[in-house]
């Protein structure tokens, strides 16, 4: 997440997904409100978490094809 936000400094448009389920924790509350402060607008989730979008099979392989560049961390 830290990548990310390092990412919209330098003018990126950057779109995140959770690719597992997440248990909310303090450390994934704090990552979360640096991906606010950050303005990382475009939070995905595989699974129901928070106030993410849910993306479905095509709906992920289209957010991956869109993509200039994918990072897996």
């Amino acid at each position: 997440m830290r990548v990310a936000a390092g990412l919209t400094i330098f003018g990126h448009q950057v779109s995140f997904l959770f690719s597992r389920v997440i248990e909310v924790s303090k450390e994934v509350e704090q990552a979360v409100e640096l991906m606010e402060l950050a303005e990382i607008d475009q939070i995905f989730a595989l699974e129901e978490f928070e106030d993410c979008v849910v993306l479905r099979g095509l709906d992920v392989a289209h957010l991956w094809k869109s993509a200039d560049l994918a990072m897996v961390v």
